[in-house]
């Protein structure tokens, strides 16, 4: 696989860790564990996530902020998603309270958000989810002309075409996925469907239409199944070393219901990323990143909801 051109002051660094959590025990697991950074939600915030993805009660999100600050780590409110008109107004107010109570920042879509704390004069770290279309250069400079400090780079990326976005001339902080054992084959900020993300073939007719991408079809010509292309592990561990040397300031855990699921992603992402910051070679890398990512997964289907 052709290396992509590394930025010499990225060379070797520490990349912050970010935790999708729903509880604070979750928060407190991960913050005390290696996590730099945890995001969450609530349900009257429109964001990208499931029910159970997000914290069951407002006190309990206000407690996790607390817990975050005598331990000297941030906490991001997730607001991922487009805010209708209707609940717009008491949304974003909620963001905003949440914001003047100590949260550290916000994950957003709607630019619309920015606006609402522009007129207001509140001032927040603000990161571009991947639902917000930034695919290069120059869509980057637009949204950091007005306001986003961070964003969270599309995973359909390849590090060959992202690479122009790692300017540092242009300032923004870009936080990627750990693609090796979190990657969605479709731009996900155009598909409305909620995908497992597992890389298994869903058979079973009655399934087919909830996860298109994973669907196997069948062929007509000696009845197998055909199923939509995926990259494999060794080209995803590529991507992930590459990033890492582009100058990745952030790598992200998703959130999900399943918290088994979660505590065996971040720990395994919590790996990867401390092999890159040994400084280790790239065969060096992919070799000991296919043991870890091969490694048994016993956590049971991700939207099954576990709690921890």
């Amino acid at each position: 696989m052709p290396a992509t051109k590394k930025n010499p002051a990225a060379k070797k660094h520490k990349m912050r860790v970010l935790v999708g959590v729903r509880t604070l025990n979750e928060a407190e697991f991960f913050l005390t564990r290696g996590a730099d950074e945890v995001y969450c939600g609530l349900p009257e915030i429109p964001n990208h996530g499931v029910t159970a993805e997000n914290f069951s009660s407002e006190k309990e999100l206000r407690a996790t902020i607390d817990l975050a600050k005598k331990l000297g780590k941030q906490v991001f409110i997730v607001a991922n998603d487009v805010f209708p008109a209707g609940v717009f107004p008491k949304a974003a107010a909620k963001v905003a309270e949440l914001v003047r109570y100590g949260a550290s920042g916000v994950i957003i879509r709607d630019m619309a958000l920015l606006e609402y704390f522009k007129k207001r004069k509140l001032r927040t770290y603000f990161t571009l989810s991947t639902l917000g279309l930034c695919f290069n250069r120059e869509a980057l400079k637009f949204f950091k002309e007005r306001g986003v400090a961070r964003i969270v780079l599309p995973q359909h990326l390849a590090p060959a075409e992202a690479a122009p976005m790692f300017d540092k001339a242009l300032g923004m902080d870009i936080e990627v996925f750990c693609l090796p054992l979190f990657y969605e084959v479709n731009i996900n900020s155009l598909c409305s469907l909620s995908c497992p993300c597992s890389q298994e073939a869903v058979t079973d007719p009655r399934l087919q239409k909830a996860y298109t991408c994973l669907s196997a079809l069948k062929r007509s010509d000696d009845g197998g199944f055909y199923t939509m292309p995926m990259p494999n592990s060794e080209t995803l561990l590529n991507y992930f070393y590459d990033y890492y040397h582009l100058g990745a300031k952030c790598m992200k855990v998703a959130r999900g219901p399943n918290g088994e699921e979660v505590i065996e992603l971040f720990y395994k992402s919590l790996l990867l990323t401390r092999l890159l910051e040994k400084g280790v070679s790239r065969a060096a890398f992919v070799h000991e990143g296919k043991k870890i990512v091969s490694s048994s997964q016993n956590y049971g289907k991700r939207y099954i909801v576990k709690r921890f």
